[in-house]
């Protein structure tokens, strides 16, 4: 019997790009360049976008190769949700939703198309999450995005400076409720890599702002990846490497600043 489930989506591609989005948030991508016979498996965990026990939402984007229009005839897509036990030793995974399995030969020069699905989750804890938190569909666009592009540069000066203060003021709840989701221990200070000095934030109108979770969540987006930020090496070194933050804000009251959540 699995009692600290640990919630795993298990997507199979071949031949195209995909996205997966679990409660209307995407939290996995993957794009495809090239029209070649390979197909690739991932085990994503998804306890991160669970807020309360019950039946839960889950979407797989299905879309063209990278600078193509339409998805290959040849295109192959199967997704399926399982739980494992996240700290019990030999525990049997279970399946909780149906395997969906999606080929395009009879479905031609088409854009994109989504195959939506649910599963029933119970976790042993209780998350508040973005649960209680303003829609933020409703505030003035412009300004909700000046308030989220400003963390790009914010951000980057944190990893810049290795400032431990600033990052445990900036992530301090999202990673409690991480830490918590994922069954990890509560970090005491966070550990910056050396090399992250010589990052930098990119251009801020390289983004655009879209919004999640009916409302509730927004942040900014580069084509191709995931939402949050990027950060890329000033200098020219094979060992200094960029990184994408995967970051989702919220407002927990009408008047309040946004926060990060996820």
């Amino acid at each position: 019997m699995i009692k600290n489930p640990y919630y795993i989506a298990e997507i199979t591609s071949s031949r195209c790009s995909v996205e997966f989005s679990l409660n209307g948030i995407p939290n996995y991508n993957h794009f495809e360049e090239t029209n070649v016979a390979s197909t690739a498996t991932i085990e994503w965990p998804i306890n991160l976008f669970i807020l309360q026990n019950g039946q839960q939402d889950f979407e797989l984007k299905i879309m063209p190769l990278k600078k193509s229009a339409t998805i290959l005839e040849k295109a192959l897509v199967r997704i399926k949700i399982f739980k494992a036990e996240a700290i019990e030793e030999y525990v049997q995974q279970e399946l909780v939703s149906e395997e969906i399995e999606v080929t395009f030969t009879d479905k031609k020069g088409l854009p994109t198309y989504i195959i939506k699905g649910k599963f029933h989750a119970e976790l042993p804890f209780k998350i508040e999450g973005w649960k209680n938190s303003v829609d933020l569909s409703k505030d003035d666009r412009i300004f909700l995005f000046e308030e989220i592009i400003a963390w790009n540069q914010k951000i980057a000066t944190i990893y810049q400076t290795s400032d431990t203060i600033g990052y445990h003021k900036a992530f301090e709840k999202r990673d409690f409720e991480i830490n918590q989701l994922m069954y990890l221990p509560q970090m005491e200070e966070m550990s910056f890599h050396p090399k992250d000095k010589y990052v930098e934030s990119l251009p801020n109108n390289l983004y655009k702002l879209e919004l999640y979770a009916n409302g509730k969540l927004a942040s900014v987006r580069l084509p191709y990846e995931l939402p949050g930020f990027r950060y890329n090496p000033n200098v020219k070194d094979e060992e200094t490497m960029g990184f994408s933050l995967n970051i989702y804000f919220h407002r927990r009251e009408k008047g309040e600043l946004l926060e990060i959540i996820r």
